[in-house]
């Protein structure tokens, strides 16, 4: 018997119409396969004068999708060419997990996951506007694929009128679960396994909100203040205004990326750990997510490099030999004040120097954002603290800014963390170091970016030191020394004609600190408990915000809307601002 075409799916969901002068859309597409369905979606969404401002496109499989299977979706429809290739390209060196794909400049967003259904089922976290019940011929539903608990999982992502399209058949097969997890199906069924049906969720019982991982719906779109001007502020505030926030960004400098973020340039490069640990998953995503703002916004070899990092893992004396070395084709260096230009040059972003905020208040359900003075510096339904180490005092000195039920006491501890990196320009290196540069970054203990154009000539940088807050100042030398150690051991060739350079003066120093909570991963979450959540933290990303800011702008703003989770709900947890907290919100 004939199976459906790629069309049929696509036109029982009632798409394009159904999402017609919508904010936002939301598919889930419960067999990728060689992501016929997706293309046809996105060309749909391409062509819709009405479309939804944010699309997101959620595709489970039980195996990456084989790049030659995609480029046969281009044979089949040819008039797809050009979106296969956009999809191919940012389908390289896929696992098993979650992975985020952004096209159309963020406005259509791919969240891949590969994996058991049952186990992604559950990890999803989002109200599906339209469901798409194994769409590709290759899943055959008569094999027990979809069973009762299956069904219930896939009805937790469904709001009431949300549409299922599936064959005739499978509805026939699975008629009495559908009807029991609240599906309302068309009576009577064609027989046809090719006729394809649209099912709605309309259950006759009244839809809880109860459960601790529950749907949380979506928040209005409207005004949101960010405060601080750094990669975690400025990847919020771009991340919201792409959904329709208008986003006013505040900052105590009068220029923005005067923190951490003015690092003249770092390295964006996954986290490595023998357990696979949650820094380790998280950075993973976060680097691919970054990498793709990169490409729509910077200028490659100015102001980043998908160059590619070697990792190594060297030893000190007398232990084991070194393991070999690991090479990442998803990595490269970044400058990240230049990215957060870009971010705040976003339209609906706007930006306010010279603001520092000395408070918070509420007041007849919006917040109010106060100066050093007590004026108020503005006023949103929604605050977030991107402020760094500026977060605890902020919020100790203001007693309304948070819930009494959660004093700012019970928090995980906030750290600053100093720390240095050395650099030098090519030109006033000794012919020997330039010699023994790589022609790539390498990571490990300490990291070097050997070839960085900077506004004074092409540069190496290295480092960088970590320096408690609580521990004495050991100087500019001891910093420089300390990185140079580092470099002779991660490659032994630099050693001595970096030790020729200490003792000069043509060694530069970059300094700042950063913001690190006690488990080392970022703190993002509501600050408020109980049914008004608009004030929200971002910060604690430590050396690592190129890596993860994108990831928590993204998580951010899902959340916000109800979007699909860029990662598994489990691993989202581990960011949460609750965590280690007695009574947390």
């Amino acid at each position: 018997m004939a199976e459906p075409d790629a069309s049929a799916f696509f036109l029982a969901a009632g798409l394009p119409a159904a999402w017609a002068n919508q904010s936002a859309w939301r598919c889930l597409d419960t067999a990728f396969g060689n992501g016929q369905q997706f293309l046809r979606v996105w060309n749909a969404w391409r062509q819709d004068h009405n479309h939804p401002r944010i699309l997101h496109y959620v595709g489970l499989c039980t195996e990456a999708p084989q790049l030659d299977d995609l480029h046969q979706a281009a044979t089949s429809q040819p008039d797809l060419s050009g979106l296969v290739k956009l999809l191919v390209n940012q389908c390289q060196t896929l696992g098993p997990g979650f992975h985020r794909l952004s096209f159309e400049g963020g406005n259509l967003l791919l969240t891949l996951c590969i994996g058991d259904l049952s186990k992604l089922l559950r990890q999803q976290r989002f109200q599906a506007d339209t469901l798409l019940l194994d769409p590709d011929p290759a899943q055959d539903t008569t094999d027990g694929r979809w069973d009762l608990w299956r069904v219930k999982a896939l009805a937790r992502l469904a709001r009431r009128g949300s549409g299922l399209a599936l064959r005739s058949h499978t509805g026939g097969l699975l008629r009495p679960i559908l009807q029991q997890c609240g599906f309302v199906l068309p009576a009577p069924l064609a027989a046809e396994r090719a006729e394809v049906i649209r099912v709605e969720f309309q259950p006759a019982w009244q839809l809880k909100n109860s459960r601790v991982d529950a749907v949380v719906p979506a928040v209005p779109v409207t005004r949101c203040v960010v405060v601080g001007a750094g990669l975690a502020g400025a990847s919020v505030a771009a991340a919201l205004a792409r959904r329709g926030w208008q986003v006013l960004v505040l900052d105590k400098a009068a220029t923005p990326a005067q923190g951490a973020s003015g690092l003249p340039a770092g390295l964006v490069v996954p986290h490595v750990s023998v357990d696979d640990c949650s820094l380790s998953r998280l950075s993973r995503s976060g680097v691919r997510m970054v990498l793709q703002q990169a490409q729509a916004l910077l200028r490659s070899g100015a102001d980043w490099d998908y160059s590619g990092v070697l990792q190594r893992f060297p030893g000190s004396e007398g232990d084991a030999p070194e393991p070999p070395p690991l090479w990442h084709t998803q990595a490269g260096w970044m400058k990240p004040a230049v990215l957060v230009q870009a971010w705040l040059a976003q339209p609906g972003v706007r930006f306010q120097g010279d603001s520092a905020v000395g408070g918070l208040k509420r007041q007849d359900g919006l917040w109010q954002v106060l100066g050093d003075g007590g004026q108020v510096l503005a006023v949103a339904e929604r605050v977030v603290l991107a402020n760094a180490h500026g977060v605890l005092p902020l919020l100790a000195g203001d007693s309304n800014a948070v819930n009494s039920s959660n004093p700012v006491t019970d928090w995980p501890v906030l750290r600053t963390v100093h720390g240095q990196v050395t650099w030098a320009l090519h030109a006033d290196s000794p012919p020997a170091a330039l010699a023994a540069l790589p022609a790539f970054p390498v990571n490990g203990a300490g990291s070097l970016l050997p070839h960085v154009p900077l506004k004074e000539g092409m540069a190496w940088l290295a480092g960088a030191t970590y320096q408690p807050d609580d521990e004495p100042e050991p100087g500019a030398q001891s910093h420089h020394a300390a990185n140079l150690t580092r470099m002779a051991r991660l490659l032994p060739d630099l050693a001595a004609p970096l030790a020729t350079m200490l003792a000069t003066s043509e060694l530069q120093a970059w300094r700042g600190s950063r913001c690190v909570s006690a488990d080392r991963l970022p703190l993002l979450g509501p600050l408020t408990g109980g049914a008004d959540q608009g004030l929200w933290l971002c910060a604690a990303m430590g050396s690592r915000g190129l890596s993860l800011a994108v990831l928590c702008a993204e998580m951010l703003a899902a959340r916000w809307g109800a979007e699909p989770l860029p990662v598994e709900a489990a691993l989202a947890r581990s960011l949460d601002t609750g965590r280690g907290r007695s009574n947390a919100p």
